[in-house]
């Protein structure tokens, strides 16, 4: 009899190993979608082979939280689920730092509409905070 394994995806034969440690550690689905958090509707489609409902890269990271989760699958056997998706190893490097040069700050970039805010926000308190201090020193301090 041959060996079922070598006829089925790497995806499947993952999926088939995490569904039966969910139900070995008798977890509902909701239960597990609690401890991953991860959305119970798509650990079920993950369970039904439904690899089509989020972007790879989405679905490759789902299997692999499940699968750090309950201890199930290997390097190996996730590797071969990355590859199966179409998921580069490049999506998990951290990108390089942007670098910015500018010379004068008009060739900067225009600060943005909130921290303008703030600022005039800042200014009118502090200005507030002395135009108290000033009131208070006049009536009190003998100006």
């Amino acid at each position: 009899m041959p060996d079922e394994t070598l006829d089925r995806s790497s995806l499947e034969r993952l999926v088939r190993a995490l569904k039966q440690a969910r139900v070995q550690k008798s977890l509902s689905v909701d239960e597990i979608s609690r401890l991953i958090k991860i959305r119970t509707v798509h650990i079920e489609r993950l369970e039904a082979g439904d690899f089509d409902f989020l972007p790879s890269l989405y679905i490759y990271s789902y299997l692999k939280k499940y699968a750090a989760e309950l201890g199930v699958g290997d390097d190996a056997l996730l590797d071969a689920c990355r590859n199966e998706l179409g998921v580069s190893t490049s999506n998990f490097s951290i990108p390089p730092p942007a670098q910015v040069v500018s010379e004068s700050p008009r060739e900067s970039a225009p600060e943005p509409q909130g921290k303008k805010r703030r600022g005039l926000i800042v200014t009118v308190f502090a200005a507030a905070v002395i135009l108290s201090a000033l009131i208070l020193l006049f009536f009190f301090g003998g100006f």
